[in-house]
């Protein structure tokens, strides 16, 4: 008992005596045990530890006294000033100062609460670690984790903590969720990383990385440097449309959206807790919704550099989208009309939510459906789907203006000061407004569209000069665009330079868009000493459809007649297109004086004459076409004596043909059936005596055609085919063997005149048309048909490796349903007689021809010229006919007929008469020989070579084997070149290798040399053309603009003279010339050469800007006479065109100023003079 009375004692004494260590207070049991050689207290009921400022109190404990290292067990609190722990068990590490509690650990201030499953205090640091269930009540968070290490602040009240796993903060306003929080009690900011996100009255935020600074204990900043992401939440109610019957229900069905905001950096900014603003920077999008009494309307895509967001009440209020903003508005489209989504651009977008508003400022731009709107500004109104657009915003003074331009898809721009537009009815109007269509540009002080896109402008001004005050324009106080049809204004007004010219109580300007559209055709009106007064095309254009037209055309001259004209053009593409023509003319007749030509007594003395002409074009499946061309005249010389061109005095044929084609491809098979005719117009006025036309026959029996017509030809053609085809392996000789063949047959009908002999005396006889009683000539005809047969054969080889050597061959058989015989008659002379029946004749010849080609190069080096490159191509040919009226390889084909009488013989050509025309007699065997020399120029040109073509040599000739006289052919000969594209030569000569007999003026068959024995072939003929380009560049000229000279300006009127703006400066052509020249000459024969040389020019003088002088004319150099010259002066009006031509002599000899508005729409706009004998040009 003494023992354990000293044992305590010395204990107390110990505890007592170190101020540092763990004492025991008290306890209601204590008692020593010895565990593994080590003294252990036990220690039982209201046990109490003190150490330093901390008291210890629970229901059980062990004590290792000598190592400081105890556990306390039940009812476990710890007291530290304001600090308090409770557990259920807490284990001791004395000399650490760290104590570790177990189950239901809580340790709490004033500040904060923490509670978890372990909890780890570090005495001496003021801190902790705690472990599992972690829960934090901080400054009216909670923090709630899985760990969660802290620190008691040494400045303030409260812990700064970092939590991981599983990390949950709240409190009254907002929840944060992340893998591990970071929280500084003195500068009271929180990160939250890994995964982060808060959410806070319907809003989510998210990133890589969230920082929260607070206040107070109150956010106020949030920050988040990547991947940023924020969600809000909006509900509202949706129109749905179903059909109950026969009518349609509308039901509203609510429903939750998520308006979305995603950048790289967010910023958001709070104010009492709640969120304020936030801001989205580096590629930021947002997507909100609209609602119109919480009716869902339609959702918003923005995107841009920077999006800023403005929160009232915690609703978003307010977005600005900053820096390459661009948007998209996607409409419900069951609650609004807008039927399509709407995109935008500006360099800022506003959206205004409660106002329903959004301006776009800087460059702004909308599209939707097919129309474009661009402007400095555009306001959206969104609750009544008004556009309205300025040229600048009221405070974007920053900005540049751009007017207002609305385009739609087919149309030209309408720009104007103010626009507005309905997105719904797609109906607006543009204050002050422009717009072009076609070439003409319009304007107004107000125009607005209606119904079926008529527009309608006031005070409106119509021009096709495209300056801000044109040099001329129309004017009307309304006018109505009908869209692709017309443009109506009442009245009108032409003013040209500001002055008024005439006036109109009506005015129709085209609107088509480039389509063709009905309209009047305004006339020319012009004077001559031939036509009198006239004018030249009135008409009217009737498009009913895009596949046909109509044009009807009158002319009126009151010293001619009238014609009458229509025109009926039809297509359809890849189908069939064409057109068919009617002409009338009521003409004085020809021989009437000009005196006597009374246009009102036109009716009582005219000639009447018309003309028809049908052209029609058809493509046809499977490869098929069928063409037609069809012409008939009234009277033959219809073209002659109406025609007012040139070009139509001299065309005397009227031919008509129709044409079906089929082919087969890959057969390469062809067919086709032709019906042509062909009528002289002038071939009255041929056999007439009297006519200046008139031909005299030369002999009996000429026969001059009327009327030539096939009805029909049939052609067939089978292409050029290989006749064994190589299939596989090597390429044998035959392979090359190829053939063709063809047929045809023709029907042929003709009606002609004939000429006859006549005697005027006993020894004069000479040649007349067979005529009627009446002069006129007897018309005679002729029907016949021939058929023909045609087939060739080649096999081009290839020997020695570089010639080609080509064998030929080629039939023709000719299958008619005649021939003739003959008889002499009593008196001997012999007559043919026509056999009626089939009858064929087969001709054909041979050949061989071989040809080749050598190359030579020449290297030069200086400069830029390298080399020079000469290709030499050689060709002979042997070719072979039989002669027909003679037995053939000893076969008598009996072409040929000999008739012997008595004494009498005549051999004669059965065939000859037929439309198989004379058989050919008389053997050929010719050569032909070319040869042809090519230089080309191997140019250096920096870093890259061409080639530039230097001149051509050809020649060529012949040799007939089998020919009686004269054997070898006249040598021909070329040469050809393009220098630079500057000279153009062009030298093709004929010479005559035999000699010529001056007394006789004939070639003689010697060969003509010289007295060396050497060819000296003489000169037949020759042909010298070339031409020649020249061009001068002006001199620049500096403007005085900058030397403070005096100017003048113009304002850009047409009655000025010429402005210094038009004087030559700068750089380009002055002046530029073409001349050509061709010589030729025949010598034929020697003592009578014939010589042409003629001398072209075509000069050009750009004397200003808008000024061109042109000469031309041609030269007769051997007679030294100018044969025509022209002069001509164009000046540029800008908008307006003035030309003068003067021919001072000659056929078309006269002058013609015209001054005309350039547009082709206004083309009938213009002033006009002509002079001369056909000084008129009809408007047709």
């Amino acid at each position: 008992m003494n023992l354990r009375i000293l044992s305590l004692c010395f204990l107390l004494g110990f505890l007592f005596s170190a101020d540092n260590r763990l004492r025991l207070k008290r306890a209601d049991v204590l008692e020593n045990i010895t565990l593994n050689g080590e003294a252990v207290q036990i220690l039982t009921g209201n046990v109490i530890f003190q150490k330093e400022d901390m008291t210890l109190r629970c229901d059980h404990a062990r004590y290792h006294q000598k190592v400081g290292l105890g556990m306390l067990v039940g009812s476990v609190k710890v007291v530290r000033n304001n600090q308090t722990l409770t557990c259920d068990s807490l284990h001791i590490n004395s000399p650490k100062d760290i104590l570790t509690g177990y189950g239901n650990t809580r340790a709490w201030t004033e500040t904060y609460d923490l509670k978890s499953d372990t909890l780890v205090y570090y005495s001496k640091q003021d801190s902790g670690l705690a472990l599992g269930n972690v829960k934090l009540i901080q400054e009216g968070q909670t923090i709630m984790a899985e760990e969660l290490s802290y620190v008691q602040s040494q400045v303030t009240d409260g812990v700064s903590y970092s939590a991981h796993k599983k990390v949950i903060i709240q409190d009254s306003l907002r929840t944060a969720n992340c893998g591990r929080a970071i929280y500084n009690r003195e500068s009271e900011k929180t990160q939250l990383i890994l995964n982060p996100k808060i959410i806070q009255e319907g809003q989510t935020i998210s990133g890589k990385e969230i920082s929260l600074q607070y206040n107070n204990g109150e956010l106020e900043f949030v920050y988040i440097p990547e991947q940023a992401h924020a969600i809000y939440h909006n509900s509202g109610y949706r129109e749905i449309k179903t059909q109950e019957k026969d009518s349609v229900v509308i039901q509203k069905e609510q429903g939750d959206y998520l308006d979305d905001m995603t950048s790289r950096v967010m910023k958001a900014y709070f104010v009492n807790g709640s969120m304020d603003s936030m801001r989205l920077e580096g590629m930021a999008t947002t997507l909100y919704h609209n609602f119109d009494d919480s009716v869902y309307q339609g959702k918003n895509l923005a995107s841009g550099d920077t999006v800023w967001m403005k929160f009232q009440e915690g609703n978003l209020n307010q977005i600005l989208v900053s820096g390459g903003a661009r948007g998209t508005y996607t409409p419900d489209t069951v609650s609004t009309n807008i039927e399509a989504p709407l995109e935008y651009t500006s360099n800022v977008i506003n959206y205004k939510i409660p106002e329903e508003e959004t301006d776009l400022h800087g460059n702004a731009n909308i599209d939707y459906t097919n129309v474009h709107l661009s402007a400095g500004f555009i306001n959206v109104l969104w609750s009544t789907n008004v556009l309205r657009a300025l040229p600048q915003g009221y405070h974007d003074t920053t900005y540049i203006p751009m007017k207002p331009t609305l385009t739609e898809d087919g149309r030209s721009p309408m720009e104007g000061d103010t626009l507005l537009y309905n997105l719904e009815s797609q109906r607006g109007k543009v204050i002050e407004g422009r717009t072009k269509i076609d070439d003409g540009y319009f304007q107004g002080d107000e125009i607005r569209n209606r119904e079926n896109d008529d527009f309608y402008i006031d005070e409106s001004i119509y021009s096709t000069c495209d300056l801000p005050v044109p040099h001329f324009h129309f004017e009307s106080s309304r006018m109505k665009m009908i869209s692709e049809d017309k443009v109506v204004a009442r009245p009108i007004v032409l003013y040209i330079s500001g002055i008024p010219i005439m006036g109109l109580p009506l005015g129709v300007f085209p609107h088509q868009r480039g389509r063709r559209h009905s309209g009047w055709i305004m006339p020319g009106y012009g004077e001559s000493s031939t036509r009198g007064q006239y004018l030249d095309g009135l008409g009217y254009y009737w498009a009913p459809s895009d596949y046909w037209g109509s044009k009807f055309t009158m002319s009126f001259a009151d010293r001619q007649g009238i014609t009458i004209r229509l025109n009926n053009a039809y297509e359809k593409r890849y189908a069939f297109s064409g057109n068919l023509n009617l002409e009338n003319r009521q003409n004085f007749p020809s021989g009437l004086g000009q005196s006597e030509r009374d246009i009102t007594q036109l009716l009582n003395n005219r000639q009447s004459d018309y003309v028809v002409n049908w052209n029609h074009n058809q493509v046809l499946r499977n490869d098929q076409t069928f063409r037609v061309n069809a012409s008939y005249y009234s009277n033959g010389q219809y073209n002659r004596l109406t025609g007012i061109n040139p070009v139509t005095r001299l065309n005397q044929q009227a031919r008509s043909n129709a044409t079906y084609t089929k082919n087969w491809r890959k057969s390469n098979n062809s067919i086709s059936i032709n019906l042509s005719s062909n009528t002289d117009l002038m071939v009255e006025q041929k056999i007439d005596p009297t006519s200046a036309f008139y031909s005299s026959p030369i002999r009996s029996g000429t026969q001059m055609d009327i009327t030539s017509s096939t009805f029909p030809k049939i052609a067939f053609r089978h292409g050029q085919r290989k006749l064994i085809k190589h299939i596989g392996g090597s390429r044998k000789w035959y392979h090359n063997i190829a053939y063709n063949y063809s047929s045809n047959f023709t029907n042929k009908h003709r009606t002609y005149y004939e000429s006859e002999s006549y005697s005027l005396d006993d020894s004069t006889s000479i040649y007349r048309w067979i005529t009627d009683s009446d002069s006129a000539g007897i018309v005679q005809s002729f029907n016949d048909y021939v058929t023909n047969h045609s087939m060739g054969l080649s096999a081009p080889q290839k020997v020695f490796q570089y010639i080609t050597l080509n064998p030929n061959m080629s039939l023709r058989s000719v299958w008619v349903n005649k021939s003739y015989s003959g008889h002499f008659d009593t008196s001997g002379v012999f007559i043919k007689d026509e056999i009626v029946g089939f009858a064929q004749r087969t001709t054909g010849s041979m050949g061989l021809s071989a040809s080749t080609q050598f190359y030579g190069l020449f290297p030069i080096g200086i400069g830029s010229l390298k080399s020079i490159r000469h290709v030499m191509s050689t060709s002979i040919g042997y070719s072979y006919t039989p002669d027909f009226s003679k037995p053939v390889f000893g076969q008598d084909l009996g072409y040929f007929k000999t008739i012997t009488q008595d004494s009498l013989s005549q051999t004669f050509d059965r065939f000859s008469g037929t439309m198989a025309g004379g058989t050919s007699s008389g053997e050929r065997q010719s050569m032909n020989f070319s040869l042809n020399h090519s230089f080309q120029a191997k140019m250096k040109d920096g870093d890259q070579t061409k080639k530039v073509n230097l001149f051509t040599w050809g020649m060529s000739s012949g040799y007939n084997f089998v020919a009686e006289t004269f054997k070898l052919s006249q040598l021909q000969s070329s040469v050809r070149s393009n220098i630079a594209g500057i000279l153009n030569l062009d030298l093709s000569m004929k010479h005559d290798f035999y000699d010529f007999n001056p007394q006789t003026g004939a070639r003689i068959d010697r060969y003509r040399v010289t007295e060396t024995g050497i060819p000296y072939p003489r000169l037949m003929n020759m042909s010298l053309s070339t031409g020649f380009k020249f061009s001068g560049k002006r001199i620049a000229i500096q403007s005085s603009e900058a030397s403070g000279a005096d100017s003048i300006t113009t304002d850009g009127r047409l009655d000025t003279g010429i402005p210094s703006s038009e004087r030559p400066s700068g750089s380009g052509n002055l002046w530029s010339t073409t001349l050509s020249i061709r010589y030729s000459q025949n010598r034929s024969n020697p003592e009578l050469t014939q010589e042409t040389f003629w001398l072209s020019t075509n000069s050009n003088f750009k004397l200003t800007k808008n000024w061109n002088v042109g000469y031309s004319a041609r030269f007769d150099l051997i007679n030294r006479e100018l044969v025509s010259h022209n002069f001509s002066i164009n000046r540029d009006l800008h908008c307006w065109t003035m030309s003068i031509t003067w021919t001072p002599s000659g056929y078309g000899s006269g002058f013609h100023l015209l001054l005309h508005v350039k547009s082709p729409t206004l083309k009938d706009l213009k002033v006009e003079q002509r002079g001369g004998r056909f000084r008129s040009q009809p408007n047709w």
